[in-house]
């Protein structure tokens, strides 16, 4: 990801906009709503990708897949081992999210389990038996209110 504090004029929030609504919106019809070429929107597009700003995925619905037991992990770490934890917990497949925070916990990771047995087996025999982890705290997520991949900076 970009950390350079590249910025986006208002056509590149505006091509943004479009493609968060539909990612799978033709270039054409983007020029078309935007008052401009496909080959600036192409040309912006690719900008935006080339500057990290911006990354074309294909996002899954664990739901969808039988994936009933989603939790939130906050980690308290030793604070030496904090970089080594967090690349150890990036790589377990269960997780969706993974950040390092300040205060009062020192990670915070989203996982996604098929049921309670295989969060069970998650928490006790890998999260917890990582070198430096000192505690793990558990919510289990009961709904979700809002899940969005459309934040965009305002235009101010």
């Amino acid at each position: 990801m970009s950390s350079s504090g590249e910025s986006m004029d208002e056509l590149d929030r505006r091509i943004l906009h479009t493609l968060q609504a539909d990612g799978r919106t033709p270039f054409a019809e983007i020029a078309r709503q935007v008052s401009v070429s496909e080959t600036t929107v192409r040309a912006r597009y690719q900008g935006l990708v080339e500057r990290g700003i911006v990354r074309t995925v294909a996002i899954v619905d664990p739901y969808a897949l039988g994936f009933q037991a989603p939790a939130i992990l906050v980690l308290s770490v030793e604070p030496a081992a904090v970089d080594e934890v967090a690349r150890t917990i990036e790589r377990l497949p269960e997780v969706s999210y993974l950040v390092m925070t300040l205060g009062a916990s020192d990670l915070i990771a989203e996982v996604f389990c098929r049921d309670l047995p295989h969060l069970t087996r998650l928490i006790t025999q890998q999260v917890r038996c990582i070198p430096g982890v000192r505690s793990v705290k558990v919510s289990m997520i009961a709904r979700s209110h809002k899940l969005s991949f459309r934040w965009a900076p305002d235009s101010g």
